[in-house]
């Protein structure tokens, strides 16, 4: 789901191309089986610092069919960016920080600046206002407050990529039938359940996101799925109603296309390990891909 604010903030089209330097072979990859009918699972990460265009390439111009989790489309992002706003002109997330906080998350999106008092005002010297952070979660709700200072935080330390819009652009390049399995409105419905709590959590651990976001990184890139899920957990999304509830939703969606084989599924990294015991269990067999 996260994909959607990763179209909304970062990945704007025109600078999605592709840096030779910059991209990595996808290990997230895993190959589904019955019954003759061979079909791929990606394990995707909506916002990454690497490119793995050539071998998404590889698997989709095979493909009869791709899956998505959600829209990735302009207009269903502006219907997310619309559902996130308050119609206030307050900003109640970070009214629910304590000033330590908000100077660290102050620091980490506008790092030189100076501060002029305790409730996050500072003297830019290359900024137009004096608060730009709480200029950018002005009228927003909790949720879409957070992944706009997150996915911030991202771009400022180079990651300018998806791995589900990358997959889905090439997809639409090549003809390929393109299938959601949620749409829109569910995905602001899940958005809107995320905890306040883990969000403030996740927040006040400001201090630690450059380490976390090396360790999953790394982790990523290795193809390592258990340790993913330990790096990830105290993410605010990474609970049982973002994710179990939804592993199988997506898996009563995406079978029927599965049955028929020639299909490439990107679902975010941590629902394939819900996805694949329902697979074992209905009878597929399923291995991590060479490809």
């Amino acid at each position: 789901m996260v994909q959607r604010f990763v179209n909304i903030f970062a990945l704007k089209a025109d600078r999605m191309f592709f840096i030779k330097s910059k991209e990595k072979q996808l290990k997230m990859i895993w190959e589904v089986q019955k019954n003759d009918k061979k079909s791929y699972l990606i394990g995707t990460a909506h916002y990454f610092p690497y490119s793995f265009r050539s071998s998404l390439l590889r698997l989709i111009k095979n493909a009869g069919t791709v899956i998505f989790e959600g829209p990735l489309d302009q207009e269903n992002m502006a219907k997310v960016q619309a559902a996130g706003k308050t119609g206030q002109n307050n900003a109640p997330l970070f009214e629910e920080l304590d000033q330590q906080t908000i100077a660290d998350i102050s620091q980490a999106l506008y790092p030189g600046c100076r501060r002029r008092n305790p409730y996050f005002l500072y003297n830019f010297r290359t900024c137009e206002v004096e608060n730009p952070a709480y200029e950018m979660i002005r009228g927003m709700k909790f949720w879409l407050a957070f992944f706009t200072i997150w996915f911030y935080f991202l771009e400022k330390n180079g990651w300018k990529y998806s791995v589900d819009l990358e997959a889905y652009k090439l997809a639409r390049e090549l003809g390929k039938k393109i299938v959601f399995l949620e749409t829109i409105d569910e995905q602001i419905e899940v958005l809107e359940s995320l905890s306040r709590e883990r969000i403030i959590n996740f927040l006040k651990q400001v201090n630690h996101w450059s380490s976390y976001v090396k360790n999953y990184v790394k982790t990523y890139l290795a193809g390592d799925l258990e340790n993913l899920k330990f790096i990830a957990r105290g993410f605010p999304n990474r609970t049982p109603a973002v994710i179990d509830r939804r592993d199988q939703i997506f898996y009563e969606r995406m079978v029927a296309y599965l049955e028929d084989g020639g299909v490439v599924a990107c679902v975010g990294a941590p629902h394939i390990r819900g996805i694949s015991e329902l697979l074992l269990s209905d009878g597929y067999q399923i291995r991590m891909s060479s490809k």
